[in-house]
């Protein structure tokens, strides 16, 4: 009788929860790469800018697959927030491949994030 009570409380994965978490690690591994191709495009500045919430994105993820914490999927919003600001933030919005990038791999981190919570506030 244990064993079924441990079977069914054990978390188990979601289809959609599984897509959302490939999309926001794929986000985050696109703005590195993005980061990777604009330094050897000499526009520092976006790469930089591109870096660091790739990074952070990535981290926040795999913090998240340890253990679902609304609070990392904020914080993945916020960084969103950040990367689509960005461009303007940091003077680099004429170069239209990295205020591009910006634009959509931060609304990609920001609508998993905001999905997930929505999904997570279901019964």
């Amino acid at each position: 009788m244990s064993r079924v009570e441990t079977a069914a409380s054990s978390p188990t994965w979601r289809t959609e929860e599984i897509l959302l978490g490939i999309v926001q690690h794929a986000a985050g591994v696109a703005l590195v790469l993005a980061a990777w191709v604009l330094v050897f495009t000499g526009h520092t500045r976006a790469a930089a800018s591109a870096l660091v919430p790739g990074l952070l994105i990535v981290a926040l993820y795999g913090v998240n697959q340890i253990r679902f914490r609304a609070v990392v999927e904020r914080a993945v919003l916020l960084v969103g927030a950040w990367t689509l600001v960005a461009p303007w933030a940091f003077g680099f919005a004429a170069n239209d491949g990295a205020t591009w990038s910006h634009m959509v791999l931060g609304g990609a981190a920001i609508a998993s994030a905001a999905t997930w919570l929505r999904i997570a506030r279901m019964p």
